[in-house]
């Protein structure tokens, strides 16, 4: 009788303390990334609509993505904003091209099928200041249906359809702005 009260004193204090302690991984609420005249903030991942990892940990994926977009953009707004201009931007949503699929024991890892039925998406806030005054803002909704169709350039580069949808949107809509200044 005293080795099964004991046994149930035990349960109990363990369920206590697992209801009690505070996850390690707390979700983040955002990330900031930078690349030089560049800032982009990432608001609320943890409810974007798909940035989910197939092969590594989700933890280590999701700054690896931010900051794989990031330097990917700063490519192309570096050279062409003046030092004293700066981009932010505020992504509220992101939807990575396809959708991930179980394997069904195939693999120990589930695959990221790319198809015309997921297109890449990202919403975001910006702001293009000059001195400190901005200069233009505005909210975006991006999506690339057509982003298979078409000839694909041979690439290494992770996450190749959102970058070329903020490098796209770039050129259009911040560049033209940039060159009359």
């Amino acid at each position: 009788m005293k080795y099964v009260f004991s046994l149930l004193t035990l349960i109990f204090m363990a369920i206590l303390t697992g209801c009690t302690s505070t996850a390690e991984n707390a979700p983040v609420d955002n990330y900031i990334t930078h690349d030089g005249n560049l800032a982009i903030i990432w608001k609320n991942p943890n409810q974007y609509t798909d940035i989910e990892s197939t092969i590594w940990l989700q933890s280590k994926f999701t700054p690896y993505l931010f900051t794989e977009l990031t330097e990917e953009l700063g490519k192309q707004v570096n050279p062409v904003l003046g030092k004293d201009q700066k981009l932010d931007i505020m992504v509220t949503n992101l939807d990575l091209a396809g959708d991930v699929q179980p394997t069904f024991g195939a693999s120990a890892d589930d695959i990221r099928v790319v198809s015309e039925l997921y297109p890449p998406r990202i919403n975001f806030d910006y702001s293009l200041s000059q001195s400190g005054k901005v200069i233009k803002s505005g909210s975006e909704k991006l999506q690339n249906m057509s982003f298979l169709f078409g000839i694909q350039p041979i690439t290494s580069q992770p996450f190749a359809y959102e970058s070329d949808l903020l490098k796209k949107w770039f050129k259009k809509e911040i560049k033209p702005d940039l060159i009359k200044k």
